[in-house]
């Protein structure tokens, strides 16, 4: 039974257990045992972790594997292979400092690419309720007050004042739009495999090249991670099979490890992918004819995920900008279409 219940088990943040994996393989690097390991991490740690560190040691007691004791943990699956791998063919304490930096580099990832976004998701929020509010309640007041004074309405007003008469028109092909999308999504593009989604996804404009760069990121980091924890190339593609994290690169295990098995090399088999960046197959080919492949990509993985952070930032300095000035635009552009009439009245009288 699980101390706590249910509760303990949710409030172990991805971080923390990203920490725990680090911290265990250090303290196993250095000659402890595992059971001596978790007693020594829970010197430090707040009272919901111990508790979840005591369930873990009885679990190893009663003959669990270390593995199996983490997936009761909400661990992801290629976390918890990658340690499965490393407990059977490898060093516990290296596949769990890989398996750690592993996540933490995720999850690091995964917070960078947020915090990115999050501004120009502000800024396209404030967009839209301005937009509401000065087609909604701003024009019509303006009109009735300009009819009712008989003002002959310049030019520049008549446009804004159309785009507000037709303003309903728009919102409904807008949201006949939406429909047609999200009737597709859920009629075919969540029917087709991961692997049909990310070619789709990655024939649009523009957006391949983030495509191709993250996912070769992730690749690369994953298949670098797990050699240097002392699998093979081919063991290592099962632990792809194994996670459901990234139902994408499931899928690729699949495949890949079944060509392998026919006796294609890796670089060779990477020629038919279109997705992933060119120089990862000479990468690879460099690293495995010089016996460092595990060390290689990550080098390269390091690289290729700087090259994806620069090239959303450059995106993003540009993106955020931009919003500023078509806000800009359409802030005067209300503002010309209600006071143009009134500077017109006041040189008339």
């Amino acid at each position: 039974m699980e101390r706590g219940g249910r509760s303990v088990r949710k409030e172990w943040k991805k971080d923390e257990q990203a920490k725990f994996l680090l911290k265990i393989g250090e303290l196993l690097e250095q000659g402890y045992p595992l059971e001596e390991a978790l007693q020594l991490f829970t010197w430090e740690e707040r009272e919901e972790v111990k508790n979840k560190i005591a369930n873990m040691q009885e679990n190893l007691r009663s003959g669990k594997k270390f593995h199996e004791v983490l997936s009761t943990y909400r661990f992801p699956a290629d976390v918890s292979a990658y340690i499965y791998f490393s407990e059977q063919y490898g060093s516990l304490a290296t596949g769990l400092q890989g398996a750690g930096q592993l996540y933490m580099k995720r999850i690091v990832m995964y917070r960078q690419l947020r915090r990115m976004l999050r501004y120009p998701m502000i800024l396209l929020w404030i967009l839209l309720f301005v937009s509401i509010v000065m087609l909604q309640f701003l024009f019509p007041q303006f009109h009735e007050l300009f009819s009712s004074l008989h003002i002959e309405i310049p030019l520049f007003t008549k446009f804004m004042l159309q785009v507000y008469r037709y303003s309903p028109f728009i919102m409904i092909v807008l949201f006949t739009l939406f429909l047609v999308l999200f009737y597709y999504y859920f009629r075919h593009f969540r029917h087709y495999t991961a692997s049909e989604q990310m070619k789709k996804l990655y024939r649009l404009p523009y957006l391949s090249t983030f495509i191709s760069m993250f996912l070769t990121y992730y690749f690369s980091i994953q298949l670098s991670s797990m050699l240097k924890g002392g699998l093979s190339i081919y063991k290592a593609f099962v632990v792809f099979k194994t996670q459901h994290h990234f139902p994408f690169f499931q899928e690729e295990g699949k495949e890949i490890s079944a060509q392998l098995e026919q006796g294609i090399p890796l670089y060779e088999v990477l020629d038919n992918r279109e997705w992933y960046r060119r120089e990862m197959k000479h990468v690879i080919q460099h690293g495995q004819a010089a016996g460092k492949l595990g060390d290689d990509l990550y080098h390269y993985s390091e690289r290729v995920f700087s090259s994806l952070e620069e090239k959303v930032q450059r995106f993003l300095l540009t993106l955020q900008p931009t919003l500023f000035t078509f806000i800009g635009l359409l802030v005067l552009s209300m503002f010309l279409s209600v006071f143009l009439p009134m500077f017109q009245l006041m040189t008339t009288l």
